[in-house]
């Protein structure tokens, strides 16, 4: 059987602002080395407490990889890997003891492991992104979230981006709020932008085609 989150594409692509943004399958072990780069980074460290020797990571991704609840997506931009993100369905993750969920939540953990990626604006159209490739490819209604309470920052950025906060929620490694992005509510604020992104493609598509016909 096919699971929620093994029916959303290998690879997906979203412009905005003249940006190329887009998400394609993590490649085991190719990407290996570039995750094992990210995870040691020191901004890193904190959040996803994956800084393990490169043979711990290859064990860690090759189970990770083989469950089906979730997938494993690079982030780039502009045709560089710049970040990583999961994508699990929220009632068969650990989330799921924690809220009474729908049977097609899908959620996302995200990281931005190159340096060069900060300070660029990247953080708010890498969410629209992720909000609309799940939107797009599964019968979710809303996404899921359940980032540390402390993060103060994050919280401006996700109610921006309609993610309404719900209640914290005790965890073994943090407290964590509970966030829900009603799809409605994404497409009335959001929806012009895949519009003026899938335009953005056709442009670029017919230049592609008569490259490949040369």
């Amino acid at each position: 059987m096919t699971t929620l989150s093994r029916q959303l594409p290998d690879f997906y692509e979203y412009n905005e602002n003249e940006t190329q943004f887009y998400l394609r399958q993590m490649r085991y072990p190719e990407d290996m080395a570039l995750v094992h780069k990210w995870m040691h980074e020191p901004h890193v460290i904190p959040q996803w407490q994956l800084n393990k020797s490169e043979l711990e990571l290859q064990v860690y991704y090759e189970k990770a990889l083989a469950d089906d609840h979730h997938r494993i997506l690079i982030v780039g931009v502009n045709g560089q890997d710049v970040g990583y993100t999961e994508i699990y369905e929220g009632k068969r993750d650990r989330l799921g003891r924690y809220y009474d969920g729908d049977d097609t939540d899908l959620g996302w953990h995200l990281l931005f492991g190159e340096k060069s990626a900060f300070g660029q604006g990247y953080l708010r159209p890498v969410m629209r992104m992720l909000g609309f490739y799940i939107f797009e490819h599964a019968p979710s209604t809303k996404i899921v979230g359940e980032p540390d309470h402390t993060v103060k920052p994050y919280a401006v950025v996700v109610e921006e981006l309609c993610y309404e906060a719900q209640r914290l929620i005790p965890m073994p490694e943090k407290t964590a709020k509970l966030y829900y992005c009603f799809k409605d509510k994404f497409y009335q604020k959001f929806g012009g932008y895949l519009t003026a992104s899938q335009q953005a493609q056709k442009k670029i598509q017919p230049v592609a085609q008569t490259e490949a016909m040369l």
